[in-house]
């Protein structure tokens, strides 16, 4: 078995224990004054889950069992769409949001635009700065109260059960899973493939059942979701970044007193910085991983991939307007 792995879980024992005996004590002490819901698809054993919990823990040991925070993992609260709209009716206070912010705050999907930003680094200098200060501010606007640090993901590659994509053309007429969002799906289209839109939820599903022949998904997802059962090639298209948004109800962060919000953003931070570096070893560890289990890994010529892609920029850059995309030009180059 992976040491890798062994010791993510090793992890997660370690946090749920403690968690279970700081709830105990917590509980004997005094009756929590706030006692909120926590929802992301993630599994179990990803970086996400293993860092939250240990962020709930440490606010709940740090506000005297004031604020408990039960952090549900995998999918238990329902789809993401769901738990995004849970969110938006405060009927869940923190979500960690993946790809499903764009229909109602477009430009939140703009860090995942393809063949845009190079690096982690390069991503989290613009994330973690002028871009996602205005991201931040788009989302309250619509209701929603977003953490300035964001959750790494990883850039994402291909996977096939039916054959290797070495260049653009192989991708004509094969279907591929996609968030469920209109700028990825018109990404898949522009290169001719056919995108399908499926939660996480449903993903090793769809791939297992052939409903799609392939889908698109950074190594570490790739790893944890065990998609080395279903898919057969590993194509290295790094072609675009993702990551999470940590979020709130913003009446429920509203209700919250200014100290309590004080402790859940220092939290939040660390957190947030201790799971980029976990996602980090994760894909650094994932290929070796991958050809492990069995998956055939090859190169792509991505020059092919970025050829048609001009009048697809053209059309978001009018989706998410022009300070947007000007915030986003300062760090990476003009696109168009």
């Amino acid at each position: 078995m992976n040491s890798l792995l062994d010791t993510t879980r090793l992890s997660r024992r370690t946090v749920l224990a403690g968690a279970a005996a700081s709830a105990l004590i917590g509980t004997r002490a005094r009756a929590a004054e706030f006692d909120w819901r926590l929802g992301l698809s993630q599994p179990l054993d990803s970086p996400n889950v293993i860092r939250l919990k240990e962020m709930a823990d440490a606010i709940r040991a740090e506000t005297g069992g004031r604020l408990t925070i039960t952090v549900h993992g995998a999918g238990a609260l329902g789809s993401d769409s769901k738990m995004l709209e849970m969110v938006q009716k405060g009927e869940l206070e923190l979500y960690n949001a993946g790809n499903v912010l764009g229909p109602i705050v477009p430009v939140a999907e703009m860090p995942g635009l393809p063949f845009v930003f190079k690096s982690p680094a390069e991503v989290f200098k613009a994330l973690d700065g002028d871009l996602g200060d205005y991201i931040h501010d788009e989302l309250l606007a619509k209701g929603i109260w977003s953490f300035r640090y964001w959750l790494d993901n990883g850039f994402h590659h291909l996977t096939t059960s039916t054959k290797p994509i070495r260049t653009v053309e192989d991708l004509a007429g094969m279907t591929i899973r996609t968030p469920v969002q209109k700028m990825t799906v018109d990404f898949f289209e522009t290169l001719g493939a056919k995108p399908k839109t499926f939660t996480l939820n449903r993903l090793y599903e769809v791939l297992k059942d052939k409903t799609c022949d392939g889908q698109t998904d950074p190594l570490g997802l790739i790893v944890l979701m065990k998609l080395y059962e279903v898919q057969t090639y590993l194509s290295m298209t790094n072609h675009w970044w993702s990551g999470f948004t940590f979020t709130a109800s913003l009446d429920a962060w509203k209700r919250l007193p200014d100290d309590l919000k004080a402790v859940v953003e220092k939290h939040a931070r660390t957190m947030a910085l201790a799971q980029r570096q976990d996602v980090a070893k994760l894909t650094d560890a994932a290929v070796g991983i991958l050809k492990s289990k069995g998956m055939i890994v090859n190169d792509c010529d991505t020059a092919g991939f970025k050829a048609p892609l001009a009048g697809f920029y053209a059309r978001w850059k009018g989706v998410y307007g022009d300070k947007a995309w000007a915030l986003l030009e300062k760090h990476v180059g003009k696109l168009v």
